[in-house]
């Protein structure tokens, strides 16, 4: 059952982390990464609430129609979804504004995307549990204060949950050196073959050498020529939005072992959180676009 109640005192906590608010939003796939996230939170519950726009220190009312209808959506979202959660959705009237409130009970199975034959390219897909598994990772306080190891082993177990095969600390390709084979992070496969590559860092600044080395890994690491490779860092800095500016800044402009073609920072646009942020730069190998999208991830420091 919707709780108005329930609903009007998490809008007065900005910090909220089981509230995910937002405009009109139709979009199956979306509501299903909101439905998925909310519904391994530590919290009892969480609300994704339509017609009310998060601001910095608070959310203003926006409202939406009164003949406004999600139930399609919803369906269509929960289609997608690995596990069914236990939700309720409605209507509710708060400062005179109509809004649309879905409830997300916490439950204890961890939920991804089902493989699916849609239009969405299996890089989309795997994006998306990648970053479903760092929402679940910065739940856990467990992970607050560990090694770089220990997080990507964490991340590893959930997207084997959802059915990729995944290689740790694989040799393959050359080291920084160039003298031996380096150790891959995350090395995932596809149907037998090599899918992407996840590069990981721990970063409590902008350490630009340590970056620098682990961007190029990725591409001698990479022997193939992925469609995408990943570089995904951990996060532990107070200003993560002065950070996130910064970074996209710097490898906007790193040079590096193969041509920049462009840069999207805006590739996170549909993902609704502010401390996990990914950008994206393409590039040309050996005639053909690939891309690396950049992940980073903010890690509370309590």
């Amino acid at each position: 059952m919707i709780d108005i109640n329930e609903v009007q005192q998490l809008l007065q906590s900005p910090a909220s982390k089981n509230l995910i608010c937002t405009n009109l939003e139709f979009r199956p796939q979306n509501l299903a990464m909101f439905i998925a996230a909310l519904s391994n939170m530590t919290e009892e519950y969480g609300y994704i609430v339509i017609g009310v726009m998060k601001n910095i220190n608070n959310y203003s009312i926006d409202g939406i129609s009164n003949g406004f209808k999600l139930d399609v959506p919803i369906k269509r979202a929960l289609s997608l979804l690995s596990e069914q959660p236990i939700i309720d959705f409605g209507s509710l009237m708060i400062e005179g504004k109509n809004i649309y409130a879905i409830k997300v009970r916490n439950i204890t199975s961890e939920i991804f995307f089902k493989p699916t034959q849609n239009t969405e390219s299996p890089t989309d897909l795997f994006i998306r549990d990648l970053y479903l598994a760092c929402i679940k990772l910065q739940a856990r306080k467990l992970y607050v204060s560990t090694t770089e190891d220990e997080r990507n082993d964490f991340i590893t177990d959930l997207l084997e949950t959802n059915g990729y095969r995944i290689k740790d600390q694989t040799r393959r390709g050359s080291s920084a050196s160039g003298k031996s084979s380096g150790e891959i992070d995350i090395f995932v496969e596809k149907n037998g073959m090599p899918f992407t590559i996840i590069e990981a860092l721990n970063l409590d600044s902008l350490n630009t050498n340590y970056l620098d080395t682990h961007l190029d890994k990725i591409y001698s690491y990479d022997t193939t020529g992925n469609v995408f490779n990943v570089c995904l860092s951990y996060v532990k800095v107070k200003d993560f939005s002065s950070f996130w500016d910064k970074y996209c800044d710097y490898v906007k402009k790193h040079e590096y072992p193969v041509m920049l073609v462009s840069s999207d920072i805006n590739a996170d646009r549909d993902y609704p959180y502010s401390d996990i942020r990914f950008m994206t730069t393409t590039h040309n190998r050996s005639g053909k676009n690939t891309r690396l999208y950049h992940m980073c991830v903010k890690i509370q420091d309590t």
